[in-house]
């Protein structure tokens, strides 16, 4: 492809995601230069900048700056991922709009697909969007398979890729900047170069959460069965757990943290060293029984894990429902099951892939696993 027929579709209002060469006019001595009016040394996205700039894979505009607020097109950001793959580019075609070979070439590609869009290519792209073509292009197994968003989500924020936003909220449909866009391609260099990226955990678990239903992985490195998962808790009760949350009482900054004011063990012992797991369950009554309300740790238990709940009573909480369900009718209920682990205990159970994620009944021997006999880390020496 001749870079001559490359910036011929170019406007004065493109983000110049480009080549920086002697043969394309437009790259001004201001516009190539690794200095920009409206970007500081001390900016969380400056060396992300400088790094792809030295690449020759972006530079700024003609008036000195770079404009790392305004929004970055669609074809522009794939247009960016093409060239940092350093994809074949085939020749752009008279008449045809400036981005339809950077199209052509990541849909051969595999690191994007018609199906998720295939127009509106100058509207601004979304952190979802950005999520599905960055994760195919640092893995090639997900180009060919089917997958839905929630995992290419998953995977760009477990691999470091996607960094959520204040809180860690993960803004999927919030649109991209071209500094957020410098930052996520500079990512996907570093990881296609070999190097390893810090995940921001906050993110990926609430990733995983809207992927699995869990976030195990995340903060234990377990695996549980998939989520929702339905099991019989009594002969009259049947349970399907939703979610199971994971929440690190001693990290302020932990994901769903703020879901907890306040906390109290059966023991009434300290916490502050502990796990919190967080059940939300339905539990329906199949068969019904006169005079008999039941709460879910009245049916089921586990000896490793501690009950617990919000306390005081009165403090506001997602978390804060723990409910009886009546067997007089047939009926059903959405509930949370709260339950503490000690940090140590843990520790020696992933150590050892010690069996102790599960629920038995309390009046029969009927396990319910949430992974094969228990055991969230095939990893562990089990010794």
């Amino acid at each position: 492809m001749k870079l001559s027929k490359l910036t011929t579709g170019l406007t004065a209002a493109a983000l110049f995601f480009s080549c920086v060469s002697a043969s394309i006019e437009a790259a001004s001595t201001a516009a190539a230069s690794t200095s920009f009016k409206d970007v500081k040394a001390s900016d969380w996205f400056y060396s992300s900048i400088q790094k792809l700039i030295s690449k020759e894979l972006v530079n700024g505009f003609e008036d000195g700056t770079f404009k790392p607020n305004q929004e970055i097109s669609r074809a522009e950001f794939l247009k960016l991922v093409d060239l940092s793959l350093q994809l074949d580019i085939p020749a752009s075609l008279s008449g045809k709009p400036w981005y339809t070979p950077y199209v052509s070439a990541a849909v051969e590609a595999g690191i994007h697909r018609t199906s998720d869009f295939n127009g509106n290519w100058t509207q601004p792209i979304s952190r979802q969007e950005m999520a599905r073509i960055t994760v195919r292009a640092i893995d090639q197994t997900l180009r060919n398979t089917k997958t839905s968003d929630t995992q290419l989500v998953y995977e760009a924020t477990k691999r470091g890729i996607l960094s959520g936003l204040t809180g860690g909220e993960l803004g999927l449909k919030e649109n991209s900047t071209r500094a957020q866009a410098t930052v996520i391609v500079d990512r996907v260099l570093t990881v296609l170069n070999g190097g390893n990226l810090t995940a921001d955990k906050r993110a990926a678990s609430y990733a995983e959460v809207a992927y699995r239903g869990t976030n195990i992985e995340t903060m234990w490195g377990g695996r549980i069965d998939s989520l929702p998962l339905s099991e019989n808790l009594s002969y009259n009760v049947r349970g399907t757990f939703n979610q199971i949350l994971v929440i690190d009482m001693s990290d302020s900054n932990s994901p769903f943290k703020n879901w907890v004011p306040g906390l109290l063990k059966e023991s009434r012992k300290d916490w502050i060293n502990d796990y919190l797991v967080a059940f939300n369950i339905t539990m329906e009554v199949v068969k019904t029984a006169t005079n008999t309300n039941l709460y879910f740790k009245e049916m089921v238990g586990n000896p490793y894990l501690e009950t617990a709940i919000i306390y005081p009573f009165n403090l506001k909480s997602k978390l804060n429902s723990n409910d009886k369900i009546n067997l007089g009718e047939k009926n059903k209920i959405t509930t949370w099951y709260l339950a503490t682990i000690d940090r140590k205990k843990l520790e020696f159970f992933k150590t050892k892939n010690w069996p102790f994620f599960y629920f038995d009944w309390n009046n029969k021997g009927n396990h319910i696993w949430f992974s094969k006999e228990g055991r969230l880390f095939p990893d562990g020496l089990d010794k």
